[in-house]
């Protein structure tokens, strides 16, 4: 993926590449009714310690009807592919989320300027 949003996720070794593309194939191939090569139940596992966020979500499933689109796939059927993969949106974002939900209840009980005073405040600046 040359996408500069979201090449970070993507910048492997080949090898790794190589199972992401797999493992996205058969995914992909099971959610639009074909066989079903990969448990939908992984999806939230494999993705908890990513931090992917909606953004980097919505940048993934825009490439992919880009690609369809460049593949001349029906229209009809781009649409109905995003809502199926708009539907694991929850499981390949959660542990993102949870992360970003508790770092806002931290500074809400803590305050904003913890670094600024574990630091030493205006003497430690």
């Amino acid at each position: 993926v040359e996408d500069p949003r979201v090449r970070y996720h993507f910048e492997k070794a080949k090898a790794k590449q190589r199972q992401i593309r797999r493992k996205m194939y058969q995914y992909l191939s099971g959610a639009f009714g074909g066989p079903v090569q990969y448990e939908p139940k992984q999806l939230r596992p494999a993705h908890y310690n990513m931090n992917i966020t909606d953004y980097h979500f919505d940048v993934v499933a825009e490439l992919l009807v880009r690609a369809a689109k460049d593949m001349g796939v029906d229209p009809e059927a781009i649409m109905d592919a995003q809502l199926v993969v708009c539907r694991v949106r929850a499981d390949i974002t959660t542990g993102c989320t949870v992360r970003m939900e508790l770092a806002k209840k931290k500074n809400t009980t803590d305050g904003m300027d913890q670094l600024f005073q574990r630091l030493g405040g205006l003497d430690g600046v």
